[in-house]
């Protein structure tokens, strides 16, 4: 009788991938599944994208973290991943209070469009100001961190 030598439970080596890289892989991703799962499936409670499920994309799990939004869908690097968090909680904060009142909730005379935290803060649409500015876009007024993004 011959044994055959059992293999050994082997950890595959973490790779290293760029943010291009997770951006094409959750698109493949995306494409792949059926019309009623979008990407949203990825996104863990942290925000974290689940990198186990992109494995055949990027031809294995990478090492470092990568974060998306749930309401605009960019993602992230690990430096930049309270970003995500800060924009679902005031895009919806947003959606709401223009459903309610009709009106943008912007900085006047701000010579972009900065979402205005204190009046969203005060009419108790937003719990939490974020440290960083974020602006409304013209496209299906989402937002933007980027303020190059109006230049």
């Amino acid at each position: 009788m011959i044994f055959k030598r059992a293999k050994k439970n082997t950890i595959p080596e973490p790779i290293t991938v760029t943010l291009p890289q997770i951006k094409q892989a959750v698109r493949q991703f995306e494409e792949d599944m059926p019309a009623s799962v979008n990407r949203t499936v990825l996104i863990m409670e942290d925000k974290s994208i689940d990198l186990s499920r992109l494995k055949r994309y990027l031809g294995g799990v990478p090492q470092q973290k990568f974060y998306m939004s749930r309401e605009t869908y960019e993602i992230f690097e690990e430096a930049d991943k309270l970003v995500p968090y800060y924009l679902d909680l005031v895009q919806s904060a947003v959606d709401h209070y223009i459903s309610d009142t009709g009106k943008l909730p912007l900085i006047e005379d701000a010579w972009l469009p900065e979402v205005h935290y204190r009046l969203l803060h005060s009419e108790r649409y937003l719990t939490e100001t974020p440290p960083f500015p974020l602006y409304i876009t013209q496209e299906e007024m989402m937002l933007t961190h980027r303020a190059e993004h109006f230049e």
